[in-house]
């Protein structure tokens, strides 16, 4: 399939590529669909014959890598992430504020306040309503400080805000999960939902440094070191998200190994601790398998699905 700007007219647009308010997709898939369609988007912009319908979509897609980095709560560098430098990529930025009132808000709260009293907890920026039926009363807020806030509408149509806030959208999202279980007094739900909390806050600390540089020959450290840590996860939405860490940490392992031209096991066998070589290179090749059907956009999927199949070509330096 040809990725043209047509194409991309009709299918990037961020309304249809991002869930926001449901989290249902998690961050790993979100943000790399995000990623790949501004990359491309933003080549056809630079060398495409028709570039001028492009642009809005361009500038639209690199304010919603700004908005996903504070909804996540994790460290966003054009740089290091675009291999852009940061006054071009906040110009496109700042095109689409001009374009959207209900964005520049947004981006206000999280830069100069300039429409509220400066980190204020009590001034809310209202961001959303659950979609869920059940949970529907349910607002989203970001406040002065720059956290996420959940709360209830009045029957008078005001707004009534809990005092706990949140580091990014999913802890709100979670704590209003836990909210309802207990006020139905629904134990197993309450339970569930105090148990994803707790381990969200723990998958939390991989979604940061999930851009961050690191040695490629530590990968099977850090894939060892996620699976020990994560696959203790035992709520529904901890569960979902540890496997999508595992998996794209486990992505890494095998295109590190094709890169090195060795197998999976050979590469752990060279670079990984004695404690981590214990671990299936079948098991490995199958969550990276699992990555890029899951969590990697269509336009990259032959691509890396490519890498993983490439694992095949190579055989063991040494009798197992």
């Amino acid at each position: 399939m040809e990725f043209t700007a047509e194409w991309h007219l009709e299918r990037s647009r961020p309304e249809q590529l991002l869930s926001y308010l449901d989290l249902a997709q998690p961050f790993v898939g979100q943000i790399n669909k995000l990623i790949a369609r501004f990359r491309d988007v933003h080549f056809l912009c630079e060398h495409g014959s028709k570039p001028e319908a492009l642009l809005p979509l361009r500038d639209a897609l690199a304010f919603n890598l700004v908005k996903m980095s504070r909804w996540w709560s994790f460290d966003f560098c054009p740089r290091s992430i675009l291999e852009m430098q940061a006054p071009r990529f906040l110009g496109y930025v700042k095109e689409h504020l001009q374009r959207s009132c209900n964005d520049e808000a947004l981006y206000d709260v999280f830069t100069t306040q300039r429409y509220l009293h400066p980190g204020s907890p009590s001034d809310v920026l209202i961001v959303g309503r659950d979609p869920e039926p059940d949970l529907s009363r349910v607002l989203y807020g970001v406040d002065g400080q720059r956290r996420f806030r959940i709360g209830s509408e009045t029957p008078d149509g005001s707004s009534l805000w809990h005092n706990s806030a949140y580091s990014d959208f999913a802890g709100a999202w979670l704590a209003a999960r836990a909210v309802k279980a207990r006020e139905s007094g629904d134990r197993e739900a309450a339970r569930d939902a105090s148990l994803a909390q707790a381990e969200h806050e723990q998958t939390r600390l991989w979604h940061q440094r999930y851009f961050h540089a690191c040695c490629e020959r530590h990968v099977i450290t850090l894939y060892a070191d996620a699976k020990n840590r994560l696959l203790l996860h035992k709520s529904a939405f901890g569960r979902m998200e540890s496997e999508t860490v595992i998996n794209s940490l486990a992505f890494r392992v095998a295109r590190f190994a094709v890169h090195s031209g060795m197998t999976v096991t050979d590469l752990i066998r060279e670079t990984a601790p004695a404690t981590s070589q214990q671990e299936d290179s079948l098991e490995i090749e199958r969550r990276a398998r699992t990555h890029v059907f899951t969590s990697v956009d269509e336009t990259r999927q032959t691509v890396q699905l490519a890498v993983v199949d490439r694992l095949g070509s190579y055989r063991p330096r040494h009798c197992c």
